[in-house]
């Protein structure tokens, strides 16, 4: 477990479930409280990067409205700003990011309401990135991200997912998640 374990809640509580569908499985690439790209430094320690193949249908993990598009880039492009991605805004003032979707990959328009389990994209590989993945991570906004009404750089906060088997409070890199 990790240093900040209380401040996750008990998946039963959770308001979140995986970002993919029902009986689907991914390996969890690289977790919480990592390294490099998952660290305090970048403002990532509670993301998640899900393993997928491009094309992959991702759905909404929380109920709520498309806030920001981006899914102009091409797959393989591997560079560092250059990556596809799907804001959602959640009725509580959270976002939830789903990055490295592919090129025209977005199933929604801004603007939308989406249900949790609504497909939303289909993963890619645009970015800097190894292999293809989902990255996925929830932010909150606070003074220290927003500079005259610019969203920048928001530390993400940790969650835990009401649906994955193993039911881990903590998602453990390296480990396969199933959605229930």
């Amino acid at each position: 477990m990790t240093k900040n374990s209380s401040r996750f809640i008990e998946p039963e509580n959770s308001l979140y479930k995986l970002p993919f569908g029902l009986s689907e499985s991914y390996e969890l690439r690289q977790g919480n409280c990592t390294f490099h790209t998952h660290s305090i430094e970048y403002k990532n320690e509670f993301a998640f990067d899900f393993v997928m193949d491009v094309g992959t249908p991702i759905h909404a993990a929380r109920t709520g409205k498309v806030a920001a598009i981006e899914d102009s880039f091409f797959d393989g492009n591997n560079k560092e700003r250059d990556f596809n991605y799907i804001a959602v805004a959640h009725e509580d003032g959270s976002f939830a990011f789903y990055m490295h979707i592919t090129n025209i990959g977005a199933t929604v328009e801004l603007g939308e309401e989406v249900k949790q389990g609504d497909v939303i994209a289909y993963s890619g590989d645009t970015g800097m990135e190894s292999i293809p993945h989902l990255h996925f991570h929830v932010i909150e906004l606070d003074d220290s991200c927003v500079k005259n009404n610019v969203v920048g750089n928001c530390s993400t906060i940790p969650i835990s997912f009401k649906n994955a088997s193993p039911n881990d409070k903590i998602l453990v890199q390296g480990v396969i998640y199933t959605a229930m």
